[in-house]
């Protein structure tokens, strides 16, 4: 009798993980817009919606934010160019 319940209980936990394993979905990845740089690790945080997140996080601790140079969407990105001086050379 025990043998039949433990083999009934096997059963079931196998299914109920299977269930659950067949419902879920993979988690998002986010861009998020802001980023903390650490200037005494060196490490970049990109996990700010806001540049006012970013800054409460620096608050007491240092750094610099900034903008996520490398967001998914071309448009949401920055980018610098430099002005010409002067004419041009050919």
């Amino acid at each position: 009798m025990k043998k039949i319940f433990a083999f009934g209980a096997i059963a079931v936990a196998t299914m109920a993980g299977s269930a659950l394993l067949i419902t879920a979905e993979p988690a998002a990845a986010k861009d998020y817009e802001f980023c903390r740089y650490d200037h005494s690790s060196g490490m970049n945080s990109c996990g700010f919606d806001t540049m006012e997140q970013c800054v409460a996080m620096m608050s007491g601790r240092g750094g610099s934010c900034n903008r996520n140079p490398l967001l998914a969407d071309a448009n949401a990105s920055y980018a610098h160019a430099p002005k010409r001086r002067g004419p041009a050379h050919r």
